[in-house]
C-alpha cells in the first residue's frame, strides 16, 4: 500500500480508514509518497501494525517520521533494520 500526502491529524481517520479497508492483502506499506507527518501519523501506524498482528512492514519512511518515532520511543515497535529505507 502506498502512502501519500499529508499523514497528520486531519488525515489521520482517513488514512486509518484506508488502511483497514485494504484489508488482509497488505503486507507493506511504503511511506515515500508522505508529504508532511505529525503524532497522529505515529497513532495510524500503530493501529494498522496491531490490526496485522505485527507483520507489517514500513519502508521509505521519512526522516522526520522516524524522528517522531524515536522521540516517542517507539521505532522499534514500528520499524525494523530489514524494511527500514529512508527517503528523507
Amino acid at each position: 500500500m502506498l502512502v501519500t500526502g499529508p499523514l497528520t491529524l486531519e488525515t489521520a481517520r482517513e488514512a486509518f480508514l484506508t488502511g483497514i479497508s485494504a484489508g488482509g492483502s497488505v503486507s507493506i506499506v511504503d511511506l515515500a509518497g508522505v508529504t508532511n507527518v505529525d503524532s497522529s501519523a505515529l497513532g495510524v501506524l500503530m493501529q494498522w501494525s496491531r490490526q496485522h498482528a505485527g507483520t507489517l512492514d514500513f519502508i521509505n519512511i521519512p526522516e522526520s517520521l522516524r524522528s517522531l518515532a524515536d522521540l516517542y520511543d517507539v521505532s522499534t515497535m514500528l520499524f525494523t533494520a530489514a524494511t527500514d529505507n529512508p527517503t528523507n
